[in-house]
């Protein structure tokens, strides 16, 4: 079998329906067999099966079907402007759709195993879509990645079970055809359900890459490659040539969006470069990672992470704040998944800048308010700046109103009220 070609595409590359027949012909470009093409949820359909979630975990049933009933609205609506004849995979979708209002009525499930069973939906539906209009194109193969990528139960965080995963992959790649997968999910050894953390797909795809040992990964944006910020954000960004592993490793962490946090890894592993380019110019040269050892150009590089929360623990009797309280403060978070961004401690109080999960925050600080007096700084956001200089810094934080600030020689951190 020749070495497969391994394509990633998010979900503003399946929006709506010319955007479909858009990665069509990128897919058109490239004749080489065999391809795996992973895909996300469309648009912004993750966001709203996290609203069935919330729906689900405050009992309020009749919400959550009404929001699945415009989510089907929603997939209808491009199925239609796809096919002449919608009615087989409308028919299936539907089926779909009816498992997920079937599973919000059960009450067996802990609140991260019924998230992952929601919202893993989203990618079922837009792989189903995606493969039956390529299979009107050119030969091609819906995969269940549920068979394929195979993981443990820490649902909403799933670990890959890389031995089992890749032996499922060899086996079931159909050499000849496009195979279409899901990005973001994977299932327990009982064949539960599991996600690998939110904007996991980018993963999904070096997972693939790894276990077929393929020479490159393409992750397909909307953007021209890998640039020095969000051009949303920021102004005059520039656009990286060339990035080495370990730079991207760092801005990944940091929260550089166009980047998984775990994708670099098991890529470096095999030094299997990963290519960052423009769905809407699919000719242009765009961004590759790896095979280098210093970034083209070296420009500073500017990450702003949104919807953070600054929680203050202080000792209720003021003891000092000892490892044995960072312990199990992090162990909470650990066990509840709870990211933690940026933290500073003093003799008294420990500080953490945390994504504002709505509904995973509130219970942590319910187990913390027995031994800290707490207090959470909500609407906030973290800005960070790799390889700064003072210009750079002091054009950036003009007019923040800063509540913490952290910085080593490389890197400076700034977390700061949103207006």
């Amino acid at each position: 079998m020749s070495t497969p070609l391994v394509f990633k595409f998010g979900g503003a590359s399946v929006k709506d329906a010319d955007s479909v027949r858009n990665v069509a012909r990128i897919i058109g470009l490239f004749p080489q067999r065999p391809m795996v093409v992973v895909v996300s949820a469309m648009g912004k359909t993750t966001n709203a099966f996290e609203e069935v979630v919330g729906h689900w975990s405050r009992n309020e049933l009749e919400l959550a079907k009404e929001k699945i009933g415009a989510i089907r609205k929603f997939h209808f609506e491009i199925i239609e402007a796809l096919f002449e004849e919608p009615g087989a995979v409308k028919s299936e979708v539907q089926e779909l759709l009816h498992q997920v209002s079937a599973g919000i009525d059960r009450t067996d499930l802990s609140f991260g195993e019924a998230y992952d069973f929601i919202v893993h939906y989203g990618e079922l539906i837009s792989t189903k879509i995606i493969a039956a209009f390529m299979g009107t194109i050119t030969p091609t193969v819906w995969q269940d990645t549920r068979l394929l990528v195979h993981t443990d139960d820490q649902f909403r965080r799933a670990t890959v079970r890389w031995e089992e995963t890749t032996t499922a992959i060899q086996n079931r790649l159909d050499s000849g055809k496009v195979n279409v997968v899901q990005g973001f999910i994977g299932a327990t050894a009982s064949g539960k359900p599991t996600t690998l953390g939110r904007e996991g797909s980018d993963y999904t795809g070096a997972v693939f890459a790894f276990c077929l040992g393929a020479d490159s990964l393409t992750i397909w944006k909307d953007v021209p490659g890998m640039l020095n910020g969000d051009p949303k954000t920021f102004e005059n960004t520039t656009k990286i040539d060339r990035l080495p592993f370990n730079e991207a490793i760092e801005l990944a962490f940091y929260g550089a969006s166009i980047i998984h946090p775990k994708t670099i890894q098991p890529l470096k592993k095999k030094g299997i470069p990963l290519h960052i380019k423009s769905f809407v110019d699919p000719a242009a040269e765009g961004t590759t990672i790896g095979g280098v050892e210093r970034a083209s150009p070296e420009v500073p590089n500017f990450i702003v992470k949104k919807n953070q929360a600054l929680l203050q623990l202080k000792t209720k009797d003021l003891a000092f704040i000892a490892e044995h309280h960072l312990s199990a403060i992090y162990q909470l978070f650990a066990d509840q998944g709870v990211v933690v961004n940026l933290m500073r401690n003093t003799a008294t109080k420990a500080v953490f800048c945390i994504n504002h999960d709505p509904i995973i925050v509130p219970k942590v600080m319910g187990e913390l308010t027995d031994l800290f007096d707490l207090e959470l700084v909500s609407d906030t956001a973290l800005l960070t700046i790799r390889h700064y200089r003072k210009e750079d810094e002091d054009r950036e934080t003009n007019g923040l109103d800063i509540l913490l600030e952290q910085r080593t020689p490389d890197i400076v951190q700034f977390v700061f009220k949103q207006i």
